[in-house]
């Protein structure tokens, strides 16, 4: 025990300098497995699910939810903060459990129930460098609120899934003395000149192996910090047959397929589609045993 911890805190001092020891001091990273310790909640939390849809305490950001509402891992819906025009979606939530930190969660691409705000989203899903729902965060009171609870001696997390994690990324840039932690899972990227900005500590990413969908939207880039690598199984058979699958879908020539009406090839394309599509949103966390490893953000590409 005291070996892994030893080399966990080793990692940490090598990548984020001498803020480590205050890390650790803080309580948010695990000592033996290096993980953000409240990643497994913060994944309910940003990803849709469809188990739980219709229950009034189902977590995810992709359901809205309203002011004083309850929701699963004992939080409370403390604020709401919507823009219409932007598609931006966000809820600040209020821990019932005082070791544990609020918590800004922002709604990834469009929304899981109902299904809306597609067209709003898609400039700040396709342009690293569009700050369409940055500015609609200063907008609609959702930087006011990180500072206000950050004055108040309660500093929040701030977590998102795809277009929330580049948002996140993006408002963690403008107003780190306000957020404790930033988490993403399976993010979109920011402007590349954005993602060299450096001093910006507690950074968390998680992404799927064999992820596409975050590298293929908008080619951008990631800030620095600790970069995982989630899988239920890692590289079993399953996941080397859904490899084959893509592989035999040829998306990089879907102009084609469609042009030639080749129904064959559009088939492998809709099945690809969908094996990446549960990729980028599945749970993958909460599951038993999932194969958790770290990895360097210049390896992205190739998961």
């Amino acid at each position: 025990m005291k070996f892994l911890i030893k080399n966990w805190f080793n990692f940490f001092s090598k990548n984020q300098g001498s803020n480590s020891s205050a890390i650790l001091k803080e309580g948010f990273i695990d000592p033996v497995t290096g993980r953000h310790s409240l990643d497994r909640l913060y994944e309910q939390f940003a990803k849709p699910q469809v188990k739980g849809l219709f229950e009034p305490d189902a977590p995810s950001i992709y359901i809205n939810h309203k002011i004083g509402q309850k929701v699963l891992g004992d939080y409370i819906i403390d604020q709401v903060f919507e823009d219409k025009k932007t598609g931006f979606y966000a809820e600040g939530r209020l821990p019932l459990k005082a070791n544990q930190p609020p918590v800004l969660v922002i709604r990834g691409y469009g929304s899981w129930y109902p299904f809306y705000r597609v067209i709003e989203d898609t400039p700040d899903v396709f342009i690293a460098s569009w700050e369409g729902q940055l500015k609609s965060a200063e907008k609609k009171g959702a930087i006011a609120w990180l500072k206000n609870h950050t004055q108040q001696g309660q500093k929040p997390d701030m977590i998102g899934e795809s277009l929330g994690g580049k948002v996140a990324q993006q408002i963690v840039i403008k107003y780190s003395d306000y957020i404790r932690s930033t988490v993403t899972y399976n993010s979109l990227g920011i402007s590349p000149e954005l993602a060299k900005i450096a001093g910006i500590n507690n950074i968390f990413h998680y992404f799927t192996l064999g992820e596409r969908y975050a590298f293929w939207a908008n080619r951008g880039g990631y800030l620095p910090g600790y970069c995982f690598q989630i899988s239920k199984r890692g590289r079993n058979w399953v996941y080397k047959l859904e490899n084959k699958i893509i592989l035999k879908a040829k998306l990089s020539d879907l102009k084609n397929h469609v042009k030639s009406r080749n129904l064959s090839q559009l088939f492998w394309v809709f099945i690809a589609q969908i094996i990446l599509l549960k990729r980028h949103n599945d749970i993958i966390l909460n599951r038993h045993s999932p194969v958790v490893d770290i990895i360097n953000l210049e390896q992205l590409q190739n998961i």
